[in-house]
This record gives C-alpha cells, sequence and structure tokens, in this order.
C-alpha cells in the first residue's frame, strides 16, 4: 500500500484519506472489515485521544464490536485518557516507568484486577531495555519477555 501511495504522489494526507477511501469502496464490502489491525503511532497527548468526547475516543470504545484490534504506542501511559485506559485489554510496558505510573496506570485499567504490588516488584527489577513486561488482562497472564 505504501508504494502505491507514494507512485501517486500526493501532497497532503487528506487526499491519501480520501484515496485509501474510494479505494476500500470499490472493494463493495457488505459487512466490516475482517481482521483489520489500526496502529496509532506515537499518540502521546494526541488532542484525538485526550477528551473522551471526541470521535476518535468514542470509535476505539467500538472497534472490538467490528473484529479490528488497535494498538496505541506512547512514551508513556499518563498521557492517555482514562477512557481509554479502561478498554485497554492488553499492556506491554518497558522498564523506566515510575512506581507511581505504574500503580497509576494499574488502577485506572482492567490490569486492577490483579495485586498491583506483586506486579511492582517484579516490573521493577527489569534492566534489559529491551525486555517488555507485559499484562494480558482477559488471560488473567503476565509474562516478562
Amino acid at each position: 500500500m505504501q508504494r502505491i501511495l507514494e507512485k501517486k504522489h500526493f501532497r497532503n494526507k487528506q487526499k491519501e484519506i480520501e484515496y485509501i477511501s474510494k479505494k476500500l469502496q470499490s472493494y463493495d464490502w457488505k459487512t466490516y472489515p475482517h481482521r483489520c489491525l489500526l496502529i496509532l503511532e506515537d499518540f502521546a497527548s494526541h488532542p484525538l485521544l485526550k477528551n473522551r468526547e471526541q470521535d476518535m475516543c468514542r470509535i476505539l470504545k467500538k472497534l472490538r464490536h467490528f473484529n479490528i484490534s488497535v494498538v496505541i504506542c506512547v512514551q508513556t501511559a499518563k498521557s492517555l485518557s482514562k477512557d481509554v485506559k479502561r478498554i485497554l485489554t492488553d499492556i506491554i510496558l518497558f522498564p523506566g516507568l515510575s512506581e507511581d505510573d505504574f500503580m497509576e496506570l494499574m488502577k485506572e485499567s482492567m490490569a486492577g484486577k490483579f495485586d498491583r504490588h506483586e506486579l511492582w516488584e517484579k516490573y521493577k527489577v527489569i534492566q534489559d531495555p529491551h525486555t517488555s513486561f507485559r499484562i494480558h488482562i482477559y488471560a488473567n497472564k503476565v509474562q516478562i519477555v
């Protein structure tokens, strides 16, 4: 898809979005997209996610009903609104989070069902910057990978 967009030489993002939308409509899908992944990269404190009344926040709450998975990449979870934190199903953390930020994330997300202090004890010993601390909420599973 990226090669097609580069070949078309769009001057702005709006034209790219219009092109992609028209292309998807031309396929004449009768149902919602299947097995779709939406990646929101570097969305820390982005206005589209800051307020729960924004369209993007409303859409994020409904996408799971349409088999659309969403990955939100941010430097710190503090930049996400409470509404977005509440619908997280998996959380992947890398070393460097303060205890306060960690506890706040656990409290505001569904990960609160785990023992926060026990998770913090496991998380704080991670030294390697490439090691991830993964919380899979629905699977009731915590991994250090």
